[in-house]
């Protein structure tokens, strides 16, 4: 597995199901964003099928959504053209921050998110 990045409304990866964010909302913000498509579905072993969706940098990458364990996981966002403050925006509108692997936080076009708890 790559380097991913992370939308959660925790400080730290590792804390995102005692601040998650529900399966149900996730569903129904990205369903409810043009920038977002669903395409397509990934089985997960411990959770079983989520939906996929995709998003499209407007330098041209692809960065792929999957919801697990109280947190959005995307794939791709390290990726040669992906805009990772349009990232971090998407994730403040969801009250979340955009977190890395080795836990540094992304700052949106309006600056760091509030959602840390």
């Amino acid at each position: 597995m790559g380097y991913e990045l992370h939308i959660t409304r925790a400080a730290d990866v590792m804390d995102s199901e005692e601040h998650a964010i529900a399966f149900d909302e996730w569903i129904t913000f990205a369903r409810a964003r043009p920038v977002l498509r669903e395409d397509g579905y990934l089985d997960l072993a411990h959770i079983g099928r989520q939906p996929l969706f995709t998003w499209i940098s407007p330098g041209g990458g692809a960065v792929c959504f999957h919801w697990d364990a109280g947190q959005v996981t995307l794939s791709g966002a390290h990726a040669s053209g992906v805009d990772r403050t349009a990232l971090a925006d998407l994730a403040a509108e969801l009250a979340a921050n955009l977190v890395g692997d080795d836990g540094e936080h992304y700052a949106g076009s309006l600056g760091p998110s509030d959602a840390e708890h």
